[in-house]
């Protein structure tokens, strides 16, 4: 308990010009494991109208341990047969309102002392629900919604002791057709009623607090020693979580490795983008799929610019769901500092293009093919040599290998698998003794961001023929 309290204090001071020193020894205290489902059997009440605005908003009562309420509603339709109910509920969270200290802010509260919301709503077949978390103001703080008879969830939304937020609940609008025409019932074909269950709960230290759906709102990745580490759910279709990882406690010449650990049934990508919010190199995997990104290389900044210089010193890694969501099963994304040689013979990222390209040595170099990912590389002989070329891809990759003259762009060389995971090679090539360039791509839809190739270059001088006439 004392390691956890310890971790919460230091996350109060987090920003992207101060990074955290943990004790290495203490990881195990923030090792994120598979929990129960939010669950809970409150006493249902049933749903009182007018509620279709916050100055008329049925307040849910809190039962039990955690506190839990739950209500069951309708979406009533109007004389025009569309589903034109709206209905609010208030939720006002138990506990003292904390004062805020002036050298801490907001954002510390929010870390500190902030509970975990989580809404489900059930709604009776063929009901599409769409639902509006609102805070006190009221100003809207996330909007979710659903197709029919879809559960409707916000698993990870973070509240304040004391705190009164507000649930809009009303059906989700439904896509036009190809003539542009929208059903009459514009998302009630069957049923209308619905339930809905909120808990309170408490967060884990490596928790993600909704929203973080943007770099302003962006949770923080949690240093302990060369280590970070966050968890969370995809909650509804397209979930995004951003997290913002401070790279001042990184030393120079080091690397970042990111690793995404895969959920059964939900399709990820895995971004990272600058402190100005620009994507630098991204990754999309299979369902299930762990995601791999190694060897990103951190920007540098003067030795008297500080923190504030151009660039930054932060980075902002982006989880989202490309398919599918999973509000029981939490994924777990870790960042790794390491020298390039703690690492062998990697690619450097991103490197998917000339300008990008990864210097090429001979030897084995090992990298990533994820779903439409390239990667290229930068060779310079200082004399006219023979380069034998070998890259043995993992399963799901039918590689293509190219060789190109950088200054013009010309294909010099090439070979394509026919198969995947099918060995290629282009032996012999005479190499000139200016840049080239070796290009590794791969079929439309493959990609393995979880198992990686091996590209093997070995080199030989050219004897030069001394009988040759000019």
């Amino acid at each position: 308990m004392s390691t956890v309290i310890a971790l919460l204090a230091a996350l109060a001071g987090l920003s992207c010009r101060r990074a955290p020193h943990f004790v290495r020894g203490d990881a195990a205290a923030v090792v994120v494991v598979q929990r129960p489902r939010d669950a809970g059997g409150p006493p249902l009440a049933a749903e009182r109208e007018p509620n279709n605005a916050p100055a008329q908003a049925q307040e849910l009562a809190w039962t039990g341990t955690p506190p839990a309420a739950a209500v069951k509603g309708s979406i009533d339709r109007t004389e025009a047969g569309k589903a034109g109910d709206v209905d609010v509920f208030k939720v006002v969270v138990p506990g003292q309102r904390m004062a805020v200290s002036s050298d801490a802010g907001p954002a510390a509260d929010r870390l500190v002392a902030a509970k975990r919301m989580s809404v489900v709503i059930n709604p009776e077949a063929g009901l599409a629900l769409a639902v509006d978390f609102l805070d006190e103001a009221p100003r809207l703080v996330k909007a979710v919604a659903a197709g029919p008879g879809e559960v409707v969830g916000l698993p990870n939304m973070a509240v304040l002791p004391g705190g009164t937020y507000y649930l809009r609940v009303k059906a989700a609008p439904v896509p036009a057709n190809k003539k542009g025409q929208v059903p009459v019932d514009a998302g009630v074909s069957a049923g209308s009623s619905y339930q809905i269950t909120v808990l309170l709960l408490d967060f884990e230290v490596a928790d993600e607090r909704e929203p973080n759906d943007r770099l302003e709102s962006a949770g923080d990745l949690l240093w302990q020693g060369r280590s970070a580490l966050a968890s969370g759910l995809y909650g509804w279709r397209r979930d995004e979580d951003w997290y913002r990882l401070s790279l001042d406690a990184v030393e120079p010449g080091w690397v970042l490795n990111l690793d995404l650990e895969g959920v059964d049934d939900v399709a990820a990508s895995l971004a990272v983008n600058d402190s100005a919010g620009r994507k630098i190199v991204a990754v999309r995997g299979r369902k299930g799929e762990k995601l791999t990104l190694r060897n990103l290389v951190l920007p540098s900044v003067a030795p008297d610019a500080g923190a504030s210089a151009v660039g930054g010193r932060c980075w902002y890694v982006v989880v989202r769901a490309e398919n599918g969501l999973d509000r029981e099963h939490r994924y777990v994304v870790h960042a790794e500092a390491v020298l390039p040689e703690a690492r062998g013979g990697f690619e450097t990222e991103p490197n998917d293009d000339a300008a990008h390209a990864s210097a090429l040595v001979e030897g084995t170099t090992t990298g990533y093919l994820s779903v439409g990912d390239v990667d290229v590389f930068r060779y310079l002989a200082a004399e006219p040599r023979g380069l034998d070329i070998e890259v043995t891809p993992p399963s799901r990759v039918r590689v293509k290998v190219e060789v190109i003259r950088e200054r013009d762009g010309q294909v010099l060389a090439e070979a394509v698998a026919a198969r995947a995971r099918q060995t290629v090679r282009i032996l012999g090539f005479s190499a000139p003794v200016e840049p080239i360039l070796v290009r590794l791509s791969q079929g439309k839809y493959d990609g393995n961001a979880s198992e990686p190739y091996l590209l093997k270059v070995a080199s030989r001088l050219l004897q030069r023929d001394a009988g040759r006439r000019d």
